[in-house]
């Protein structure tokens, strides 16, 4: 009964506080002006090159280099907070900022000092970390997690990497909250439609995210409902269990010394 009455009591509570017009922390992404996905779309036709092409390079990123038929020269480095790398026969080697393009040929000008006639497709240069960028997922009720940007993250991939899309989400309304900068400054919001991503084929929605990108997934009616329910309910949960431990001790005394209860 008691049960039964904080239920209700919950469901009045969630009624009134969508309708409420004060803001709260739910309603913090609906406030941030938004705009059109295809105006933040052009990064798409470029995925296949997105990671060598566009990939800013930054400590402490690891980048993996080799020559053809110098194996002696083949390294893995992790990105130093100054900027550089070592790089054998050459040293020190600036490439903060650089895409891996750019550091291929960057290294195949300084190389060709030394190495005469070295094709520029003999260097190759791949990133093996992506430990700089970062982007959040965030989802009502399932917090919020963090996966690396490698330049080439559309949001169902960032989705489906962290798992936090439940059958609770509000897939329709999916939020993209942006900023002006790496730093989120006067951020934007993008409106995904997941549903027609996923079922009539829209893959022009599914934006190329950037780095400091969240990605926010909202909660149905019923799946805030939900959580409400639960916080709700979550002081009566060890007093309940308390007493279903006690009640599985009872039965176990009367069955161990050979008694039987009224109804078991």
């Amino acid at each position: 009964m008691i049960r039964n009455v904080i239920i209700l009591i919950s469901l009045v509570l969630v009624l009134f506080h969508t309708g409420c017009t004060t803001p709260s922390s739910s309603k913090l992404f609906d406030e941030i002006p938004k705009l059109a996905v295809n105006e933040q779309n052009e990064e798409v036709d470029n995925r296949l090159e997105a990671i060598n092409g566009t990939y800013k390079l930054s400590p402490p990123d690891v980048v993996a280099i080799s020559v053809n038929d110098n194996k002696d020269l083949n390294t893995a480095a992790t990105i130093r907070p100054d900027g550089n790398i070592f790089f054998p026969l050459l040293g020190d080697i600036y490439i903060e900022g650089l895409t891996p393009l750019e550091v291929r040929e960057k290294i195949h000008k300084l190389l060709g000092r030394y190495l005469k006639e070295l094709p520029a497709e003999a260097v190759s240069v791949q990133v093996r970390g992506f430990n700089s960028k970062k982007v959040y997922i965030y989802s009502f009720g399932g917090g919020i997690r963090q996966i690396p940007f490698t330049g080439n993250l559309t949001v169902l991939d960032a989705i489906t990497k962290t798992g936090l899309l439940s059958r609770t989400a509000k897939r329709s309304k999916i939020k993209v909250i942006r900023g002006e900068s790496d730093v989120i400054e006067k951020p934007q919001s993008l409106v995904v439609n997941l549903n027609d991503i996923l079922k009539k084929g829209k893959t022009g929605d599914n934006i190329v995210l950037r780095p400091n990108d969240i990605v926010y997934i909202p909660p149905t009616l019923l799946g805030r409902i939900g959580f409400v329910i639960q916080d709700v309910l979550k002081p009566t949960q060890p007093a309940q269990q308390l007493g279903s431990a006690a009640a599985s001790a009872g039965r176990w005394q009367t069955t161990a010394f050979g008694f039987d209860t009224p109804g078991n």
